[in-house]
């Protein structure tokens, strides 16, 4: 019989994904508690020889504010055709397509070791997919030299219409446009120094300062086209980057002798997300 350790081990290997803790917290106070926040590393196109995608649509949770996907771990009554979210408990009819669905004849989505299925829509997303890429500069020559090699090379497996941007990170934060052709420009944020999405998104200037929302909201967004200085489509910045990419340098602050390199991950990341808010928006 496999230890505990054992069994998250072979789960972080089936589907890719590693937690900073192993069990939730079991309160809201041991959470605020936590030194580390519950969070996961996700291996985004990690091959899967046992599980081909399935040629369907995922069957989501009905409630507006949750859309999670029919899982393993959801609560299923077979005889009623109904399923329980195990996100927010909302009850769900199973389509007509499932209407065939009982405890021996299960959809690949319920099997337990299908934790993790890639579907294949056969409606295409109404906006184009975006890929930022968020790099970290903190490494040794060798390891970041192989890395701009596999972004350069990830570029050309990119839908051609996808959006594509840049944000780099060691010690500061430089997040890059992409529209200045000839000219390398970016934006540097302190990585000492943590901001929200409205503050980011004033520096980087995507919000219209004459336009603000009623009672405090945050401003509106511009247009589009000024967003677009840091997400391009990536057939039409493609060598750019490329070229942006093959000129990264390692971070160059200095390191003390048996310390680690100083990191801006989470203001990075923060950065990151409040660019893409702007962009859902828009």
């Amino acid at each position: 019989m496999a230890t505990y350790q054992e069994f998250i081990q072979q789960n972080e290997d089936r589907d890719g994904v590693r937690f900073s803790w192993n069990l939730w917290p079991s309160s809201r106070l041991e959470a605020t508690r936590l030194v580390v926040p519950v969070s996961c590393l996700f291996t985004p196109l990690k091959e899967r020889p046992d599980l081909p995608p399935v040629q369907y649509e995922p069957v989501l949770c009905s409630r507006a504010n949750c859309k999670a996907v029919l899982n393993p771990l959801c609560q299923v009554d077979y005889r009623a055709k109904i399923w329980a979210c195990n996100f927010c408990f909302q009850r769900n009819p199973f389509p007509p397509s499932y209407a065939g669905i009982s405890d021996v004849n299960q959809p690949a989505e319920l099997m337990p070791q299908f934790s993790t299925i890639e579907y294949i829509v056969q409606r295409g997303p109404p906006n184009p997919l975006i890929f930022l890429y968020v790099v970290d500069t903190c490494l040794e020559e060798e390891d970041l030299q192989a890395l701009k090699e596999s972004l350069q090379m990830s570029l050309s497996l990119l839908p051609p219409n996808a959006l594509v941007g840049l944000i780099t990170f060691g010690r500061m934060v430089q997040v890059h446009e992409l529209s200045c052709e000839g000219i390398a420009k970016s934006y540097v944020f302190r990585g000492t120094k943590e901001l929200s999405s409205k503050q980011i998104q004033e520096m980087l200037g995507l919000t219209n300062p004459s336009a603000s929302g009623p009672q405090g909201r945050p401003a509106a967004p511009q247009d589009p086209a000024v967003t677009c200085r840091f997400l391009q489509p990536v057939h039409k910045v493609d060598m750019n980057l490329t070229d942006l990419l093959g000129e990264l340098q390692r971070d160059p602050w200095p390191v003390p002798q048996g310390k680690r390199p100083l990191r801006s991950t989470g203001i990075a990341l923060s950065i990151a997300v409040g660019l893409l808010e702007v962009i859902t928006v828009t």
